[in-house]
């Protein structure tokens, strides 16, 4: 049985997810990723949760997402770091 997740843990994940999703379609169709968040939730700590996810996405989630940069596939180690230089060291 899969762990629940939190609400507010969902609402940090939606918001990274809901940030790429824009990324693409800006990305594509030529259109601008709001600076601004977009409304979540009414629920302010919900909302806090939801702003931390959006704007924590980093230029290489966005390149990772849009296929730009080019990682080896593999969970052992070799291919980890070699992930993390891709990201970090260009």
């Amino acid at each position: 049985m899969a762990k629940r997740m939190k609400n507010i843990e969902y609402a940090q994940r939606r918001g990274k997810q809901k940030r790429l999703d824009a990324e693409h379609i800006a990305h594509s169709g030529g259109e601008f990723v709001p600076s601004s968040p977009p409304l979540f939730s009414h629920d302010a700590t919900l909302q806090s949760y939801f702003n931390k996810g959006w704007n924590g996405v980093t230029a290489c989630d966005i390149s990772m997402h849009l296929r730009e940069t080019k990682t080896t596939e593999g969970a052992d180690l070799v291919s980890e770091i070699r992930n993390f230089k891709a990201c970090h060291f260009r």
